[in-house]
């Protein structure tokens, strides 16, 4: 606009001075065509070309504006209609976020159609339906979704496991995460979803499978990926135990990280295993290392239970303990435990007493009752008896 003012102004200018310059002669033209004469002045014919030269310009610019009129119009209309669509998801996107679902689905499926990324309406959609507990609406919201490129089938196929874990449906988002990891075994997201699931339906077989995958830290936070690992090693222990099979126990232990080993809560079911199952040589060497590292009360009660071949050895190690750990009452029970069956009546007396003082138990009264039993001390022996009982039917 400002370029054809300036033109104007221009031309005025001009014209002008070229009237003030020829104001004394405007000259003479005359044309002429077999019968037809024109004459007129120099400035009437530049005027006359002036108005003929624009008359043809501007009638093709408005020959070419009415040739594109009808294209301009749709194109103003797809603007309208995308500006529209791209209104109507945000707001259905703000009314998700704020947890109106009836109002989200609304807006994001109103005008789905003209948004440019549609498939993400849908997505929106669907989790609107889903909180809205329509499962027929949800489904077909990801049909729509998944139509679009194989990025959008892959979201759609990714929304809709989570759906599923998120309403319980473990075995079918299982199975959906088992498909995306079919069409892109390199992302992650799917194997943190399939790990859950196998861990929510105690699966753990086919949990601790997944966890020794290689790309399982990218899928996992670590304190996450630690969490399942244990709980996968702890409950498969548990099986062995229970089938009653101590080769796929100590197999287990032995396929386990050293890290996982090093857990006190595992090292003290991989303990507990060996004892049921008759591996009692075994437990006292796993413990006796155990307790060397560190002090662990229950690795100390499972440990003056088991008989070891040399009881006196034992005996000497556990009072070796207890001048490192301190007067504990497992320290006290498990001496008097070994002395017990050493046949040293007075101190297996003096060192379950001590136990008893510290923190009664139904294991102590029992066991020294088995000493007044011993040296014929029967008031006594029923004595222990009956407190012992009493205590294990309290707790």
């Amino acid at each position: 606009m400002i370029r054809w003012l300036l033109l104007a102004v221009l031309a005025l200018a001009l014209g002008s001075a070229a009237a003030y310059l020829l104001r004394a002669d405007t000259g003479y033209v005359m044309i002429t065509h077999g019968r037809w004469v024109l004459e007129t002045s120099l400035f009437g014919l530049a005027g006359a070309l002036f108005v003929i030269v624009c008359g043809l310009y501007y009638g093709y610019q408005l020959l070419v504006a009415g040739a594109g009129l009808p294209w301009r119009v749709r194109r103003a209309m797809e603007r309208r209609r995308a500006d529209l669509a791209r209104d109507s998801f945000e707001d259905g996107m703000l009314r998700l976020m704020e947890g109106h679902w009836r109002e989200a689905e609304i807006e994001m499926v109103r005008r789905a159609a003209d948004h440019r990324a549609s498939h993400l309406n849908y997505l929106a959609a669907a989790k609107a339906a889903q909180q809205l507990g329509a499962a027929d609406r949800r489904e077909h919201y990801l049909r729509l979704a998944a139509q679009g490129d194989p990025e959008a089938r892959f979201a759609a196929l990714l929304t809709r496991a989570e759906l599923q874990r998120a309403r319980g449906d473990y075995a079918q988002a299982r199975d959906s995460a088992l498909q995306l990891r079919e069409q892109d075994p390199r992302h992650p997201y799917p194997l943190e979803l399939l790990a859950e699931c196998h861990f929510a339906l105690a699966d753990w077989d086919r949990l601790a499978g997944v966890l020794q995958q290689a790309d399982v830290a990218a899928a996992l936070a670590p304190a996450r990926l630690r969490e399942l690992s244990a709980e996968a090693l702890r409950r498969r222990l548990q099986a062995a135990v229970q089938a009653a099979n101590l080769d796929q126990l100590k197999t287990l232990w032995e396929q386990a990280g050293r890290e996982l080993r090093e857990e006190p809560s595992l090292l003290r079911e991989y303990a507990r295993g060996l004892v049921r199952l008759n591996a009692g040589a075994e437990a006292l060497v796993l413990i006796a290392a155990a307790l060397n590292r560190g002090w662990d009360a229950e690795l100390m009660r499972l440990y003056g239970g088991l008989q070891a071949a040399d009881s006196l050895g034992q005996l000497a190690t556990i009072e070796q303990w207890l001048g490192r750990y301190g007067e504990y009452p497992e320290v006290q029970l498990a001496a008097g435990q070994v002395c017990l069956r050493n046949k040293l009546w007075g101190k297996a007396r003096s060192y379950l007493e001590a136990a008893i003082r510290q923190q009664p138990s139904a294991t102590a009264y029992l066991e020294l009752a088995r000493v007044c039993e011993a040296t014929q001390q029967r008031a006594e022996a029923e004595k222990y008896h009956r407190l012992g009982l009493e205590l294990a039917a309290m707790l």
